[in-house]
């Protein structure tokens, strides 16, 4: 007795395909188009200037941890990093605080407005 692969009959039930998705308008508006842009744009140059902290501040404990290392005041065991630590959570909470603002302010009143001109 061989055994081999299973063959399938051409004639097998093909599922039915999906109705096309209706595209939703205000995916057309060109002010809606332009509000997801500026958001866009403004959440990486914050994300870009949050990456460029974070890394500036591991590069530099990576390659001049004396520079980090050095007591802020001689005699006293504080050292510069932990102000340097504690100011990367500081500017976190900052760049958040910017975000909210921004999208709480612009960002909530352009798509009210875009979406009461759909609605006209």
């Amino acid at each position: 007795m061989e055994q081999g692969a299973p063959t399938y009959s051409m004639t097998a039930r093909q599922p039915a395909a999906d109705p096309p998705l209706a595209v939703h308008p205000l995916l057309n508006d060109p002010r809606f188009r332009a509000l997801v842009h500026k958001r866009r744009r403004f959440s990486w140059m914050l994300t870009i200037l949050m990456l460029a902290v974070y890394f500036a501040f591991i590069l530099t404990l990576a390659f001049a941890p004396a520079l980090l290392g050095h007591p802020i005041v001689h005699g006293y065991p504080m050292t510069w990093g932990i102000p340097a630590g504690f100011g990367m959570f500081v500017f976190t909470f900052g760049l958040v605080a910017v975000y909210v603002a921004r999208a709480n302010t612009f960002h909530d009143r352009a798509a009210y407005e875009v979406r009461q001109g759909a609605r006209q």
